[in-house]
């Protein structure tokens, strides 16, 4: 099947912050696996406000593989931003959520399509859920912050998912941006928010354990940004008690400059 600019299947959403280094190898991995279903896709690499030469390089890129596109714009607002505008843009009948480090690969999408082919509206990559099947390397300081991380979450609002922070994540598109359109985390916290939106609105969110790899280069500072996450949960707390997350709630979100991959455009991003 030929790629379809206007409607493709599947868009990949990779929010980056000073990728170049990275993105190349992922972007090879995903426009080969998902090139060779013979289905049609596209990948929006959301440059978050880098200062080295990420946008240039994804639309060099861009230049051999039409189906690849960058979203640029400054400066740097976090990963939840990355993420939401990457979303709003999206013309995919399925939206992922996929890291650029590619610690994910990019095969396990079909994990997570099986699940929503099962009846499940979002379906999330899990490195925590029980599977001997699965493979997943991870630091030992790192798994042990991320598991306090998610007693925490699953105390206050999220019990029974085991994992919430890997990016690797597949939506259905009326539900992504529905969820999306409350969405209000910019920083690394965004995805506790969209998934207890998504529970919230009782839409079935299906945990799908994957292989996944600890990539160098990590961009999540454990001291620094872990204390910045909890506030995030503690704010998405208080505005669910207080019912901004029940339906015909909506945020209006501000315009970005999308670049494409082969020309210069102004578009308006929620």
């Amino acid at each position: 099947m030929a790629y379809t600019k206007a409607m493709p299947e599947l868009s990949v959403i990779i929010p980056a912050y000073n990728e170049e280094s990275r993105l190349p190898a992922t972007l090879a991995s995903v426009c080969d696996f998902l090139g060779g279903r013979g289905r049609s896709f596209e990948v929006l690499v959301v440059d978050d406000g880098s200062d080295d030469a990420t946008t240039d390089m994804v639309m060099s890129y861009g230049q051999k593989h039409p189906e690849v596109r960058v979203l640029s714009y400054q400066p740097n607002r976090g990963k939840g931003y990355a993420v939401r505008t990457g979303i709003m843009a999206a013309k995919g009948d399925y939206l992922l959520i996929d890291d650029a480090d590619g610690s994910s690969p990019i095969a396990e999408v079909e994990r997570l399509e099986k699940a929503i082919a099962g009846g499940a509206d979002v379906a999330i990559g899990s490195r925590a859920k029980p599977d001997e099947s699965r493979k997943v390397e991870a630091l030992a300081h790192r798994k042990f912050v991320g598991n306090t991380f998610n007693y925490i979450v699953q105390s206050l609002l999220l019990p029974g998912i085991l994992d919430t922070q890997c990016g690797f994540k597949l939506f259905k598109r009326e539900i992504a941006r529905d969820v999306f359109s409350v969405n209000r985390i910019d920083g690394f916290g965004f995805d506790v928010e969209v998934l207890h939106i998504a529970r919230t609105r009782n839409y079935k969110i299906a945990e799908v354990a994957i292989n996944w790899v600890n990539m160098e280069g990590s961009k999540v500072n454990v001291l620094v940004d872990s204390p910045k996450m909890l506030v995030e949960v503690f704010k998405v707390a208080c505005l669910s008690w207080f019912g901004f997350y029940r339906r015909g709630n909506k945020v209006h979100h501000t315009s970005e400059v999308l670049i494409g991959s082969a020309k210069r455009e102004h578009e308006d991003a929620p």
